[in-house]
């Protein structure tokens, strides 16, 4: 089975109207977006998809649409965590069915399952599909999580399972490539540790901020992979500052403002989430000027 989990990809945001409607309408702009700018594959209806804000209908929505716009030209990604196993066995077939390269499957948030629970969940998703599965352990969100005795238990299970992203305890993850090989694939989740991951032997990153610096980040695990740290490091250090006023302002919203702020068609946050003030947009708009000029992103002008 061909491992579809590369070092770089962009976890997708959802478009949704001013209204709080899935706005599939969207979709066109943003996956041209991301095929400009070279994106190699995209993981959509993950947590910057906003996926458990959706239903499964939406979901299912969102997998059609978002095959039909990219075509062969992204590798897709399908999150297909849920509270119910049911409706996670029903995402993994239409992930299969209309044309994804793989899923990502995460933990039922809110209910604290145990460990044999979760071998459980697994076993059932992998039964339904023959997509390649990248296991997802994300302790801070979900209050779960997978012990590395588990996961092992599961790739030996199930030989689909051929990539893991570890958004806990780190420290796991040597032990984790050591116990599997080097074919295993380890992704992160977080942009602003992108060297400290590799040293630990992550593989590379599924980027919630390359929806804003795509090509700009792909460049930094390309220079890592090739074994120049150092203009990586160079190129980091310029990216970071931006990174942390889209953090601090509040990751999804400042994203999908400056998407907005490119022409690319992905509205707002759903409730609770909330829109950026007219005071935050300014202050962002101050601070991206710079960035967007240097980098060469077109924008709307006064549109704040």
């Amino acid at each position: 089975m061909k491992n579809p989990f590369i070092s770089f990809s962009v976890a997708m945001v959802t478009p949704f109207s001013t209204n709080g409607n899935l706005y599939l309408e969207g979709i066109p702009s943003l996956v041209d977006y991301y095929k400009k700018h070279k994106v190699p594959a995209v993981l959509i209806s993950g947590t910057t998809g906003e996926q458990h804000s959706m239903t499964v209908e939406e979901r299912m929505a969102l997998f059609h649409k978002v095959k039909k716009e990219a075509k062969n030209d992204l590798i897709i990604y399908g999150g297909v965590a849920a509270v119910q196993t049911n409706d996670a066995i029903a995402l993994a077939i239409t992930a299969e069915k209309v044309g994804l390269d793989g899923i990502m499957l995460g933990f039922p948030p809110y209910l604290r399952i145990n460990q044999q629970e979760a071998f459980n969940y697994v076993s059932k998703i992998c039964s339904v599909t023959h997509l390649p599965i990248m296991i997802y352990n994300n302790p801070p969100r979900t209050r779960f999580d997978l012990h590395v005795e588990t996961l092992i238990k599961l790739v030996e299970t199930f030989p689909q399972i051929v990539a893991f992203k570890e958004a806990g305890d780190v420290s796991s993850v040597p032990i984790v490539k050591k116990k599997l090989g080097p074919e295993f694939i380890v992704l992160s989740g977080s942009d602003t540790n992108i060297f400290e991951d590799a040293e630990l032997g992550y593989n590379g990153i599924t980027s919630i901020l390359g929806n804003i610096f795509p090509e700009e980040i792909h460049d930094i695990i390309k220079n890592l992979q090739a074994g120049d740290e150092e203009k990586g490091q160079n190129q980091f250090s310029k990216l970071l500052p931006y990174m942390h006023s889209i953090i601090e302002m509040g990751t999804l919203r400042t994203i999908k403002y400056l998407l907005e702020k490119r022409n690319i068609q992905v509205g707002i946050c759903r409730e609770p989430l909330s829109t950026l003030s007219i005071e935050e947009k300014k202050i962002i708009d101050s601070f991206f000027s710079h960035f967007e000029v240097a980098y060469s992103y077109e924008m709307k002008i006064g549109n704040s």
